[in-house]
């Protein structure tokens, strides 16, 4: 069983952070790098991260993601670039065009369609076409704030109402955020872009509230969003960010989701700024769920750390990615997160057999031809695809794991020695996915043909 690639689309705090998680797992990959700032272009990954490379193949950080996402190359491309999508669109199309899975750490692409439906179903058809998924993931939207009201509210009969706040620091985050959340600026800058619309604040709300209602049943008709600037009286600074008294330290916004009956059904309140131990304020993670004739109450405190959290939520997801059906999906349609401290490779098919013993009868995989010795004819692509065979035959060893070299006994009685699979006992035939290219050149065909489409 090979190890899941991994291509880093980005390589900021987050990238960076996702990449040295990676590093540490068992059965991930990094397969490429690709970043646009050109004081990382031409370093090591590992060496730039700190970490020993070991027997590790070098991986030389690149500003042409050419080179670094191909389906030859990776298996999943974590694109860590930006907040909204319409800025990651043509990112996304870029990697499924090749055939890639994508996790985004966009926070618009945790629920797209609130905001962005028409691209949201264009991603959608791609994404099935080409047979990949598509998850867009964090701690924030994609957990704290929807994902883990959710799993509380299935412990209710009924559900009023809903109350959630999320008190954190913004620390850990890179300078994207910084620049969101306002940190430094004045109060008056703040009112000014607030009038003038050009301060993101936290982005997320519509589609944390879409992702509750959609997970619930319950149609919103209006969310609405408030801002107040978090003022510190005292210096602040971060890695990324600084705020000097009197300054922006952070924004605190709040969201109200209604009914039709104009009640608020959901309350999502969201005070973020650096470094809020500098004046005594806690930071943590607060649930209620008004029951009928009850509350349901659930505290985290401290936060859940927003930096390691949103790294370890996207590396955490990508088995389930991987075993996704293709198209756009969300957190709702998947497994639930869990930290993986085994083999993520074993995760992608956790629900098929992994242990065989003596007599089961069994497909092992041989490699006919390995990469460098193929044919000098044939396409690039196919000199770095090894030629591989199965076979079917009785196990012979006692008891042996998936990825085992064993020997079978076969159907006519010879002895194969192989890598153990848990491939299905019946041949599959597959053309491939689909490819919308070839119906294009159905149409030239056709116009040469018979002088049209009919």
């Amino acid at each position: 069983m090979r190890d899941i690639r991994v291509a880093l689309w980005g390589f900021g705090a987050m990238g960076s952070g996702i990449g040295k998680m990676i590093a540490s797992k068992e059965g991930l990959v990094i397969s490429g790098v690709c970043d646009s700032w050109d004081r990382l272009i031409g370093q090591e990954v590992y060496t730039y991260l700190g970490l020993e490379r070991a027997d590790r193949e070098p991986v030389i950080i690149t500003g042409d993601v050419s080179e670094v996402v191909r389906n030859d190359l990776c298996d999943i491309v974590i694109l860590a670039t930006d907040s909204f999508v319409a800025a990651q669109f043509e990112k996304i199309m870029f990697c499924l065009e090749q055939g890639v899975h994508v996790i985004s750490t966009a926070e618009e692409m945790a629920w797209p369609w609130a905001q962005n439906e028409e691209l949201a179903d264009k991603i959608d058809a791609v994404a099935k076409q080409r047979q990949v998924a598509v998850l867009g993931t964090g701690i924030n939207p994609g957990f704290v704030l929807d994902y883990l009201i959710l799993a509380v509210s299935g412990t209710c009969d009924h559900v009023n109402s809903i109350d959630a706040s999320r008190v954190n620091d913004l620390a850990p985050f890179g300078k994207a955020v910084m620049l969101e959340q306002g940190v430094g600026i004045s109060v008056q800058e703040f009112e000014r872009r607030i009038a003038e619309d050009s301060l993101a604040g936290h982005v997320g709300f519509p589609e944390s509230m879409e992702m509750i209602a959609a997970g619930m049943g319950v149609e919103l008709v209006g969310i609405e969003q408030t801002r107040e600037p978090i003022v510190t009286n005292v210096d602040r600074k971060s890695a990324y960010g600084e705020a000097k008294s009197g300054h922006l330290a952070g924004i605190r916004q709040q969201s109200y989701g209604r009914t039709a009956d104009g009640e608020v059904f959901i309350h999502l309140d969201h005070p973020q700024q650096i470094c809020p131990e500098d004046e005594g304020v806690n930071t943590g993670d607060y649930v209620t769920i008004h029951a009928d004739g009850y509350d349901m109450n659930l505290s985290i405190v401290p936060e859940t750390p927003g930096g390691i959290g949103t790294i370890a939520m996207v590396v955490n997801m990508i088995p389930h990615v991987l075993s996704a059906k293709p198209g756009l999906r969300t957190m709702l349609d998947l497994p639930v997160p869990r930290a993986i401290l085994g083999n993520y490779a074993e995760q992608v098919e956790r629900d098929k057999k992994k242990w065989f013993s003596q007599g089961d009868l069994a497909v092992i995989e041989i490699v006919v031809f390995p990469v460098g010795k193929r044919a000098p004819q044939v396409p690039e692509d196919t000199k770095n695809t090894p030629l591989i065979a199965f076979t079917k035959g009785w196990l012979i060893d006692q008891k042996a794991k998936v990825g085992d070299t064993v020997t079978v006994r076969t159907m006519t009685d010879r002895t194969v020695q192989g890598t153990l699979t848990n491939r299905g006992l019946a041949p599959v035939h597959t053309y491939g996915g689909f490819v919308p290219e070839l119906l294009e050149i159905h149409k030239q065909v056709r116009s040469v043909l018979f002088g049209g489409d009919a």
